[in-house]
């Protein structure tokens, strides 16, 4: 997950953890026990459900030894003595974290495809004609140039060289270098390349490209559950305390024009010669 977090579809969807105080576990096997609704989400978003469970042997608070948040099992050591109380403390929802972090790679994935540009800061390294003016166009925005090295037309290392920013957003270098003389066969055009290696992308995530991730995962997000539901009524357990059929409809109906409007406005990516 590069441009949103399980944190922001939650708050963005309003689908906030649901909290269950002292809730009895069912009994699965020897040392394996279930809550009674899941999944069982990450409720202070630190990445781990771990330390959002508390489990209660006979009204003693002891630490689990496994937790599986999309079914609720939680496994306690050593197995309880027959007859014991097992209560937990929890937060789950209907649209488990699981779920969320999947849409939301794949609506990033899909905004990247269709804009031709990763956002976050990455690596890059690409060898460009030097036009004669000295200019260099790259084809990601630029935040820091690391190196540049000067080819000549036959591929014969020149040396390095340094270059100004012209225009970071559209990548474009300014490259410092001292012309070489012609090297024979001198009826054949020459040239001077640049090799660029730089870290490329946005310093900070363009609103619109999160607006569109958020808007693209949601909706494939309630569309998905919205099937399950028709399935399976009471999907997730207690699905009727946190969804109405009726407000389902009306956010679906809204995340169809936000996917139509974020992806229309996205920039698109114009190829450099």
């Amino acid at each position: 997950m590069r441009y949103v977090s399980v944190k922001d579809v939650r708050l963005y969807n309003g689908w906030l953890p649901v909290e269950e105080k002292r809730q009895p576990l069912k009994k699965i096997g020897e040392t394996v026990f279930q809550t009674p609704h899941a999944p069982l989400v990450d409720a202070d978003w630190d990445g781990s459900v771990y330390d959002d469970v508390i489990i209660y042997l006979d009204g003693e608070h002891v630490e689990p030894e496994s937790i599986d948040p999309s079914t609720g099992l939680v496994s306690i050591h050593p197995p309880p003595s027959p007859g014991a109380s097992v209560e937990a403390d929890y937060f789950w929802h209907p649209i488990g974290d699981e779920d969320i972090i999947l849409a939301v790679e794949a609506a990033e994935g899909l905004v990247e495809a269709l804009t031709g540009v990763v956002y976050v800061p990455h690596q890059r390294v690409e060898r460009r004609r030097i036009e004669r003016n000295g200019l260099v166009a790259l084809s990601e925005p630029v935040i820091t140039i690391q190196s540049i090295k000067l080819y000549d037309s036959f591929g014969n290392f020149l040396g390095e060289a340094e270059a100004s920013l012209v225009d970071r957003a559209a990548g474009i270098l300014k490259i410092r270098f001292v012309s070489q003389e012609p090297r024979p066969p001198w009826y054949l055009p020459s040239y001077v390349e640049a090799e660029v290696e730089y870290v490329g992308g946005h310093e900070s995530v363009p609103a619109t490209v999160k607006n569109a991730v958020l808007a693209l995962a949601s909706h494939n997000l309630l569309t998905r559950f919205q099937q399950r539901l028709a399935l399976t009524p009471d999907y997730g357990g207690g699905v009727s305390t946190v969804f109405v059929t009726e407000d389902l409809e009306k956010r679906l109906r809204f995340l169809r024009s936000e996917v139509e409007k974020t992806v229309n406005s996205l920039p698109r990516r114009v190829e450099k010669a």
